[in-house]
């Protein structure tokens, strides 16, 4: 490591013979700066909403007159503006470095700028000003909603580019290079500079991506020779105690560190930490606790979709009996919540013998895990392979939704067979009903691993919200447009 040296008084490192400002420095600044600029151009744009709103008001409006009125129009969009910054910031909105989903963040900018404008007219009715009317407080609130929305979604892509210009991505070592150690620095490599691994065994084999460095003794050497920004800690818990104690003592240098928890599987988003008798304790449901309006959007959604889609469906019922023999429907038994069992609805898209010959084609599975899933399935008829290329073959799961038997937004339910063989921690997905899309479907389908999707599946189990169901419901469709995993 000749060519890698550190100044920690400075925070500066030199490595390949190129000096830059340390990471941790360029990158501490930076979110002030831009949660103040943020700041500031929401009042503007709030302020200039409500000055869009009383200009709207006039038809042929008279620039002398319009400028006499402007004041106390100009005091109230510039107080109904602070307000929505201040609670913007107690949101967190303006923390770059953790961004909301859009519909976290559209619901926050609703319920924000409304609460600002109660407290704004409030206000002014105390202080005499009650010349404004109802229709101007509903244009700028509206109009006030629809800008920072664009503005909000457009503010995170450019704070994220402006942070991989500005500056270089936090250098991280893992500490710990066993299967799950090399599986982390893979997901990090993409967002991250991952330097190598530190472990005292010898589980890194020939082919992982990145070098192990050195043993755990050496952990603060390398922290201050490589400038370390991040240690990921990807050790079991039996192999803790030497890291933590290094941890402990400190290393004269602005490090993060983070662990994965044993039972980091089994941790959802929403968490609470407990403290009693000195000791700190982690509390959360095995579920997330489903709303009765799921089932009112599952009901409402699903029988609009089946009055719109009628024509559709006896175009497909045509085509599929005059390509092959057999019924238009194809019901198979299949596993929903709880284990309990039902008949899942389908456009056929086989031959009639099709079940019977799963066993000949089994040796040539694509899919990992119990799954059966072949690109060129020879049972696919033409018709069934157009519908499965555009997943028109789902449609009729609507009858299930309707039925109750499935929602719209859950799990794919499996088949028996394939519940037989799950492990223990993979029934946990059975927890939920199950759905027409989901998680899996949106980020790639039969791409995805087995394991990959039971995971995606106990993920929106554990953190389920509505706002979830209608983010994947938006993201089915270009997954379905693109045919990426589809066949």
């Amino acid at each position: 490591m000749s060519n890698v040296e550190i100044s920690v008084q400075d925070q500066v490192w030199r490595r390949d013979g190129v000096s830059r400002a340390s990471p941790t420095r360029v990158q501490q600044f930076l979110p002030r700066i831009w949660g103040g600029a943020v700041a500031a151009t929401d009042v503007l744009l709030v302020l200039g909403a409500f000055l869009l709103a009383h200009w709207l008001r006039f038809v042929a409006p008279d620039s002398q007159d319009l400028a006499l009125e402007l004041g106390p129009y100009v005091r109230m969009g510039l107080g109904v503006g602070l307000v929505t910054a201040l609670l913007f910031a107690h949101h967190g909105l303006y923390d770059g470095d953790r961004p909301q989903s859009w519909p976290a963040r559209l619901y926050i900018v609703v319920s924000v700028i409304s609460t600002a404008l109660v407290i704004t007219v409030m206000v002014s009715y105390f202080l005499g000003e009650d010349r404004f009317s109802r229709l101007w407080f509903l244009t700028g609130w509206a109009l006030a909603v629809s800008i920072l929305s664009v503005w909000r979604a457009f503010a995170q892509s450019l704070y994220t580019s402006i942070q991989d210009a500005v500056s270089p991505a936090s250098r991280v070592l893992v500490v710990g290079a066993n299967e799950l150690g090399q599986e982390l620095a893979r997901e990090l490599s993409d967002r991250y500079e991952v330097l190598g691994y530190v472990d005292n065994g010898s589980d890194l084999n020939g082919s992982a991506e990145y070098p192990l460095l050195g043993p755990i003794a050496r952990l603060e050497q390398l922290v201050h020779t490589l400038a370390v920004d991040e240690l990921i800690i990807a050790l079991p818990s039996n192999r803790r105690d030497q890291a933590s104690a290094v941890i402990a003592r400190g290393f004269h240098r602005r490090v993060a560190i983070k662990f994965l928890p044993d039972m980091g599987g089994l941790l959802p988003q929403r968490f609470e930490v407990h403290h009693h008798g000195g000791r700190p304790y982690i509390g959360f449901a095995t579920g997330a606790k489903v709303s009765w309006l799921k089932r009112a959007v599952d009901l409402v959604l699903g029988a609009l979709a089946l009055a719109v889609l009628s024509p559709l469906f006896l175009a497909i019922a045509v085509a599929i009996q005059l390509n092959s023999a057999g019924p238009v429907f194809y019901q198979q038994r299949r596993v929903g919540k709880d284990g309990k069992e039902f008949f899942m609805f389908k456009f056929r898209s086989m031959h009639q013998d099709a079940d019977s010959l799963i066993e000949q084609l089994r040796h040539k599975n694509e899919a990992t895990g119990p799954l059966f899933k072949m690109r060129s399935d020879p049972r696919v008829t033409q018709v069934g392979r157009l519908l499965r290329r555009l997943s028109l073959d789902e449609l009729p799961q609507l009858f299930n939704v309707i039925r109750s038997e499935m929602s719209l937004v859950g799990p794919r339910p499996p088949i028996p067979s394939e519940v037989e063989q799950y492990d223990d921690w993979q029934l946990g997905r059975l927890r939920a009903v199950p759905g027409m899309t989901g998680l899996w479907q949106v980020s790639g389908r039969s791409e995805v691993p087995f394991h990959d999707m039971v995971r995606l599946d106990l993920h929106y189990i554990r953190n389920w919200t509505l706002g979830l169901d209608f983010e994947i419901l938006l993201r089915t469709v270009p997954a379905v447009l693109t045919n990426r995993g589809a066949y």
